[in-house]
Order: C-alpha cells, then structure tokens, then sequence
C-alpha cells in the first residue's frame, strides 16, 4: 500500500515503517550507500536501489524507478520521505500508469508559500525567521506546490544551529508525517 522514496538516513522511512508495518510495501533509493537501504532491509521490506547517477538524464531515472515498483499490487500512496530529486514531467506521466492511482506526497521542511525547495532548515536559520514550519503536500509537476495536507508550526531559537533545529524538529516530521498518512490510508 505505502511506497516510500529516499536518499538518505531514513529516519522518515524508519518512523514510516514502524507506525505501518504491514502497509509499507516497499523503499526505493537513489544513492547506493544511503543508511536508509540498510534500515528497510532490516524490517524485510522489499528495497529498489536505482541510483540517478546510472542515467544520461532525469526521465530515464524516473522511467526506471517507476518500473521497479509497477509491479507491486494496490499501491495507495508513494511518499517522498527524504528524497532529494526534483521530480520532472516524467515521472508524473509514468505514475499516472501505476493501475491504482496512487497518491504522491511529499513532507516539505517549510511553510509552502514562504519557501520552496532544499535546504528550507538552513534558510530559516540564516534569515533568523522565529517562527518555521512542517508540510505536507501533494506531490504536483510544480515544485513544492500541490495541496497542503497537513501543517505544523514550530518556534525557531536564536541560539540554534541548523543541525539542532533539524534534531530538535525531526519527532515532528515523524508525527505529522504518520497523521497524513492515517488520513489517506483509512479515510479516503
């Protein structure tokens, strides 16, 4: 039913994969040595590593991306966890293929009309913003802009580095990620 794509530590997939052990039907990773690999394949989750740097260009990675999970039965919802590629016309041409019509979702580090893109930690710590926040969107060809999901706010500190504002953030991202998805897995 869950489809997660990420590129790295996987603390998002981790938190995944504990709130919805027998929903979680695969992980799909782009960087070959991402920590992430290793924490899917402990919990026996079918694990697809098709790393972007094997390709001339974005549309061939996302065609063979999505032909590894195809295959996989009654996928509900495919959630971007971590997973640090921008995603082109293709891929959304190819998904719409997936018999299920599943549901794209993406957790943006950031308040969508204030800040679009990576590195939204870093600029609410370099802009010195007191105030920050956690989406959840649909996964739309334009980047960081489908419909809000689920929203979070959250104080930002002076004194705070960038690495402790993402430590400090991150059971947030765990709690409104598993929220959204409740919603969609048993709601819709």
């Amino acid at each position: 039913m869950i489809v997660v794509l990420a590129s790295g530590s996987g603390t998002n997939f981790e938190a995944i994969a504990n709130a919805f052990p027998d929903k979680v039907k695969a992980l799909v990773c782009n960087v070959e040595n991402a920590k992430v690999i290793h924490k899917a394949q402990s919990k026996n989750i079918s694990t697809f590593i098709v790393p972007h740097k094997n390709y001339t260009n974005r549309s061939e990675h996302e065609i063979a991306l999505l032909q590894t999970i195809q295959h996989l039965n009654d996928i509900k919802v495919i959630v971007l966890a971590g997973y640090m590629r921008v995603l082109t016309p293709t891929f959304f041409e190819e998904v719409s293929k997936i018999k299920s019509k599943p549901v794209l979702i993406n957790l943006h580090p950031a308040p969508l009309d204030l800040y679009k893109g990576a590195h939204a930690y870093e600029y609410a710590i370099t802009n010195k913003v007191t105030e920050w926040g956690l989406s959840v969107h649909e996964v739309i060809p334009e980047l960081d802009s489908g419909k809000l999901l689920n929203y979070v706010s959250f104080p930002v500190f002076p004194y705070e580095s960038e690495e402790q504002l993402k430590d400090r953030v991150r059971p947030l991202e765990h709690k409104i990620l598993i929220e959204t998805l409740n919603k969609i897995l048993f709601w819709r």
